[in-house]
């Protein structure tokens, strides 16, 4: 009888131990919240904020992917396997270059946790500018090989100090800019126009040009630069 009831006090701790087992999951928490606002930024800054990833549940959790929303946010995790009861950290950075005005973005995280294996943080954040281009980018469409072809924006200050254009850089090979003279008081427009010479066919063009300014806030301004160019064929 003795040795009976010690056979079934085995049985039912082994049971006991599976069920623990079976109970076992992972659980996330974003400790902060997961949803954040970066404030206002000057055009161009890029910003960091670090956020704590806590595994409050009983087995180890697995960072299976971590996507953000779109190329202007990255993102960096310490350790993608985190214990029962650490943490673990997650960089977001934010490169505001592209933006004017209200900003919502996200990343999104997918675990091993089996009752919420997505969770998605949001962050907000306001894109101020001092300087503002019209349109906000240069467009060659059907341009011709060996000749020029131009394309014209518009150079705003909408800041309170006088600002200098100071020269520009770009990749994109035959385009060059012809940039005015002397400073830009506040609240006045200049015109700068682009030549685009291309020196062979291209489907599609996808390139930018910097503009190089004296405004500390915005010391480069970056434009696409879009179209096409084509074989140039006599009529």
């Amino acid at each position: 009888m003795v040795r009976l009831f010690g056979v079934l006090s085995g049985v039912l701790a082994a049971f006991a131990f599976l069920g623990d087992l079976a109970c076992a999951q992972p659980s996330l928490e974003i400790v902060g919240g997961a949803k954040f606002d970066l404030g206002s930024l000057n055009r161009g800054e890029v910003v960091e904020r670090e956020l704590s990833l806590k595994n409050t549940g009983t087995d180890t959790l697995v960072l299976e992917n971590v996507q953000a929303s779109c190329g202007c946010t990255g993102t960096l995790v310490s350790n993608n396997r985190i214990p029962p009861g650490n943490a673990g950290t997650l960089k977001i950075t934010f490169n505001s270059k592209n933006f004017t005005g209200p900003v919502h973005k996200s990343v999104t995280i997918r675990t091993n946790v089996p009752a919420n294996p997505t969770t998605i943080i949001e962050f907000t954040a306001t894109v101020m500018q001092e300087i503002i281009v019209d349109p906000m980018q240069f467009w060659f469409k059907d341009a011709e090989v060996g000749r020029a072809t131009t394309a014209t924006l518009t150079f705003k200050n909408v800041s309170t100090q006088s600002v200098e254009l100071r020269g520009y850089r770009t990749q994109l090979a035959g385009l060059t800019l012809k940039l005015p003279d002397g400073e830009i008081k506040p609240g006045t427009e200049v015109k700068i126009v682009a030549e685009f010479t291309p020196t062979n066919a291209m489907p599609v063009i996808s390139d930018a040009v910097f503009l190089l300014t004296s405004n500390p806030r915005q010391a480069e301004i970056y434009v696409p630069v879009f179209g096409n160019a084509k074989e140039f064929k006599f009529e």
